[in-house]
C-alpha cells in the first residue's frame, strides 16, 4: 500500500473514527513500550486495540450526545472500527517506517492481529483474506481453529473481517 493508497483507505471513515483509530494505535504503541514492555505477551493482548477503541469511541459517544441518548450498538461498532483502523496504521507504519517487507496490507493485518498466537506463515495468512474475500466464514474459522480454540476464533472472526473488508472499499 503506498501513501496514496492509504489515504483513500483513510478517506471511507467518518473524521471522528479516523482521529479516534489514530489514537487508539498511538497509545496502544505506548503502552506496548511502556506499562506493557515488561508483560509476557499474551494472546488477549491481539484485542487491546479493539477494546481502547470501543472505549474511547464510548467516551465521545457519551460527550457528543449524553449518557440516555447514546447508540451503544453504534459506538461499539464505531469502536470496533476504530480498532481495525489502528492495526492498519501499524502495518503500514512498519511497511513504510520500518521498512518491512510485507507485500500485501491485508496479509500484513492477518500477521499482526495473529501475532501474539505465534508465527504466521504468509501461505496461512493468505489463506484466511482469500476466505475472507469470498465471505466463507467457516472456512475463516476452520483456518483459525487451527491457530487458537475454537470460542476464541468465533470472538476473533468478526474482528479480522471488519479489518479486512475495510481494506477492499
Amino acid at each position: 500500500m503506498d501513501f496514496f493508497q492509504f489515504i483513500s483507505y483513510i478517506r471511507q471513515f467518518n473524521a471522528d473514527v479516523v482521529i479516534i483509530g489514530a489514537a487508539v494505535w498511538g497509545l496502544h504503541l505506548l503502552l506496548r513500550k511502556t506499562l506493557l514492555k515488561k508483560v509476557s505477551r499474551h494472546k488477549l493482548f491481539t484485542f487491546l486495540p479493539f477494546l481502547i477503541g470501543t472505549l474511547l469511541y464510548s467516551v465521545y459517544a457519551v460527550i457528543m450526545s449524553g449518557p440516555l441518548e447514546t447508540n451503544w450498538v453504534e459506538a461499539l461498532n464505531a469502536g470496533i472500527t476504530c480498532g481495525s483502523l489502528a492495526t492498519v496504521i501499524e502495518v503500514v507504519y512498519e511497511q513504510f517506517i520500518r521498512d518491512t517487507a510485507t507485500t500485501d496490507v491485508r496479509i500484513g493485518c492477518v500477521k499482526a492481529l495473529l501475532a501474539d498466537y505465534g508465527e504466521i506463515s504468509d501461505e496461512l495468512a493468505e489463506q484466511i483474506v482469500q476466505a475472507v474475500q469470498i465471505d466463507d466464514e467457516q472456512q475463516v474459522k476452520t483456518l483459525l481453529k487451527d491457530i487458537m480454540n475454537e470460542a476464541m476464533a468465533g470472538t476473533f472472526y468478526p474482528l479480522l473481517y471488519r479489518t479486512l473488508t475495510s481494506l477492499n472499499s
